[in-house]
C-alpha cells in the first residue's frame, strides 16, 4: 500500500503560448480526494437536472455559458459545489514572442512549486499534471527532482498523463480558464463578463 498524500494538486493552462495574449498555468490544491469526488458527482447530477442531459464532466471551455452564447450556468455549479472549497495560485504569462519551451521547467516547476510552498511545506503532495505539449521529457525530470526543493514537501508521486476526462484535472482547468478569461473580459458582452466577475 503506497503513501497516502495529504494533498492532491491538479496542474494545468489556459490558451495558446504562441497566441500573443495572456497564457495562464494554475494549481490547485484538494486536500480531501474523497470530499472533492463526493462534491464533483453532487455537481454532475444537478448539471443534468439544469440541462436535461447528462455531462460526464466539466471542462471550461465547453461548459455553458460560454463568451458568445450564453446558455445554462453550467459553469456556476461546478464554481460553487466544487472550486469555492479549494484554494489555488495562478500564474500569468504576457508572452512577447519568445518561445515558452526554453522556460517550461521554470513556467511549471519553479514557480508553481514555490508558490505552493506555504501550503505544503513539510506535506506529502502528489502532483497530477494535465499534459502539456511544452513540457519534454527532461523538463520532466528537472520538475521530478526539483520540487522537493522548490516546494519543500515530500513528494508521494507526479503524474504528468493527465487528460480533459481526468476529475483531478477539471479544478486547475477551471481556475485557469476563469483567470484568463477575467483578464480579457473587455473582449466579451457584458452579461458574460458578469459572471465572470461573480466566479
Amino acid at each position: 500500500m503506497g503513501t497516502k498524500p495529504d494533498f492532491y494538486i491538479s496542474i494545468d493552462e489556459a490558451g495558446n503560448p504562441n497566441d500573443g495574449k495572456p497564457f495562464v498555468i494554475s494549481a490547485v490544491l484538494i486536500e480531501d480526494l474523497d470530499s472533492f469526488l463526493k462534491a464533483y458527482d453532487i455537481s454532475l447530477m444537478e448539471a443534468k437536472m439544469l440541462m436535461e442531459r447528462s455531462i460526464k464532466y466539466f471542462k471550461w471551455s465547453e461548459d455553458s455559458p460560454k463568451p458568445f452564447k450564453l446558455g445554462k450556468n453550467v459553469k456556476g455549479i461546478f464554481v460553487d459545489k466544487v472550486l469555492s472549497s479549494l484554494r489555488g495560485i495562478s500564474i500569468i504569462v504576457d508572452n512577447k514572442g519568445e518561445k515558452m519551451s526554453e522556460y517550461s521547467t521554470f513556467l511549471y516547476g519553479k514557480i508553481p512549486g514555490l508558490k505552493l510552498r506555504e501550503y505544503v511545506r513539510g506535506r506529502k503532495i502528489f502532483m497530477y499534471y494535465d499534459r502539456s505539449p511544452i513540457l519534454r521529457g527532461a523538463d520532466r525530470e528537472l520538475i521530478r527532482i526539483n520540487f522537493p526543493k522548490w516546494t519543500l514537501a515530500t513528494i508521494v508521486g507526479i503524474d504528468f498523463t493527465g487528460h480533459d476526462r481526468s476529475k483531478l484535472i477539471h479544478p486547475a482547468d477551471y481556475v485557469s480558464g476563469i483567470v484568463r478569461e477575467f483578464i480579457t473580459k473587455d473582449e466579451f458582452k457584458r452579461e458574460y463578463r458578469q459572471f465572470l466577475q461573480t466566479y
